[in-house]
């Protein structure tokens, strides 16, 4: 079966990331010119921000690797739920086409088969 597989990204802290959170901070300071210390005083590191950033980017990751995971998994169930004849067929049609190799796409073309909006020249048994 076509499949892509989903890229691991390490989360890269860069001198413009560093650089936009410092003039985040600094027009959240101008903002308020009377309370701009106690503003200041709220503020975080950017490193602490870096670190946040990090932690939250491998937690999207994870929780994006699964949800495709979890895709995967519920097309490779709908389509054992056809009979053979139509399974080799829809096999078939996915190797050939031109669709990204994604989860979401095989569905949507089990999907179209489904409301018959995709035929295939399935012989009969």
């Amino acid at each position: 079966m076509r499949f892509h597989r989903f890229g691991k990204y390490e989360f890269r802290d860069t001198e413009r990331k560093r650089a936009a959170f410092a003039r985040k901070q600094k027009a959240e300071r101008e903002a308020l010119p009377l309370f701009a210390d106690q503003v200041a005083a709220e503020q975080i590191d950017v490193d602490e921000e870096m670190t946040a950033r990090r932690l939250q980017w491998e937690r999207q990751q994870a929780t994006d690797r699964k949800r495709r995971a979890d895709k995967w998994r519920e097309a490779r169930r709908r389509l054992n739920g056809y009979q053979e004849p139509v399974r080799g067929a829809l096999l078939a049609y996915w190797q050939g086409c031109k669709w990204p190799a994604d989860p979401s796409y095989f569905l949507s073309m089990l999907h179209m088969y489904d409301t018959g909006r995709l035929s295939l020249n399935i012989p009969k048994a």
